[in-house]
Parts: structure tokens; sequence; C-alpha cells
């Protein structure tokens, strides 16, 4: 039986590079093999929400979303079902704003397990989101609707999951350590981070001069 549920919630930015956000959910109530049936149903009830208008504020109009992917593991990481399934229709952001590719707004997943073990990062796109030129902050005023935004999207997620797969509870969960950790709050800061990842397909124009 799968253990953990890791939902991937992916789009693209120009240039045809991809991101994605990954948050897991242990699978409480779950004795059976998870089958590609029923990752098929979560998979719909999921593609069925819609982030809200705060979070699509912070994607540029370049930035979407536009599938998502679905992996039941247990604890160590071994591969039960996995399934990627595209919306019907691409959600696109609406900021006006045109940051870098990887610039991002971080929720910080916290669980009352002390140390890096209970403690998880989410990556959003921050593509669009505007800053205070004084500050170089996104205005106060803005992440809290934003992070209201995302507890929703989050607590969507669970919901869409529990009528197919049972009980279920977000969680910081990595194959380092065996078991998961209930996520107990949420924290989003006013400082945009830069996700430390390779680039996928993105494609760098280059300047040379000889030297010297």
């Amino acid at each position: 039986m799968a253990d953990v549920l890791r939902v991937s919630i992916q789009g693209v930015l120009p240039g045809g590079e991809k991101w994605s956000v990954n948050p897991c959910y242990q699978l409480i109530d779950s004795s059976d093999p998870v089958t590609f049936s029923e990752l098929n149903t979560v998979a719909d009830a999921i593609l069925a929400l819609v982030p809200g208008t705060n979070m699509r504020s912070m994607w540029s109009t370049t930035t979407n979303y536009n599938q998502v992917r679905l992996e039941a593991r247990s604890y160590g990481g071994a591969l039960e079902a996995l399934l990627e399934k595209p919306r019907s229709s691409t959600v696109v952001g609406t900021g006006g704003q045109a940051n870098p590719f990887q610039t991002s707004l971080v929720s910080s997943l916290r669980s009352v397990t002390p140390g890096g073990r209970g403690r998880g990062r989410l990556y959003w796109p921050a593509t669009g989101i505007s800053i205070a030129a004084a500050t170089l902050r996104p205005s106060g005023a803005l992440i809290g609707p934003i992070l209201a935004d995302v507890k929703t999207f989050l607590s969507g997620i669970s919901a869409a999951i529990t009528p197919t797969l049972g009980t279920n509870h977000l969680v910081v969960w990595s194959r380092t350590y065996p078991g998961s950790h209930q996520v107990t709050r949420i924290l989003m800061g006013d400082v945009l981070d830069v996700q430390r990842r390779r680039r996928d397909s993105l494609a760098e124009s280059y300047s040379e001069v000889v030297y010297p």
C-alpha cells in the first residue's frame, strides 16, 4: 500500500521552461494498493480546483498552470502508481510585473517535529508579483491574501483526495527519513526567493567579447 501521495502542480513559463510545486499528503486510510483508476479520479477532482485570484496575481501573464502529476509512494520512495493528466483549460497568471524565471514566493511548512526533517518549503512562481522600489519586497498587504489562497488550494487538494483514497494530511516527507510529519502551520515571508534548480529547457542567449 502507498503511504504518501505526491501531488505535482505543473505549469509552463516563456520559452517552454517548466515549473512545479509538489505538496505531499499522507494516506491515513490506505490499506490496498492505489490503482491507476483511483489516481485518475483524484486527478480529475484536483484539476477541477482553480488557484485563487491572489495566487494567480503573483504569476505573470506568460506563466500558466496546465497539468497535474500524481505519485503514490511508500515512505521509502518506492513508486506504486503514477499518473499525469493535463487540464482541459490552462490557468493563466494575471500579474503585471515581469520578474525572472526562478523568482518565487515561498510557503514554509511547519510541523511539531523539531529540526529540518519537520520542515518543508513550497516554491510558488512569483514571476508577476510587484515589488516596491524602496524595499525590493512585495507589499505586506499582498502576502496575507496570497497565503490564504495557498491554504485554500492545499486544503482543496486534500478534500479532492478524500472521497477516493480516504483520510489524508498535508505532510513534510523526505525519502531520507522514514515516516512523514503532519503540517500544522504555513508561513509566508515578504522576501522573494530564487528556486535553486537546474533549468529544464530554457535556452540562453550569450554576448561575447575577446579578452584581453
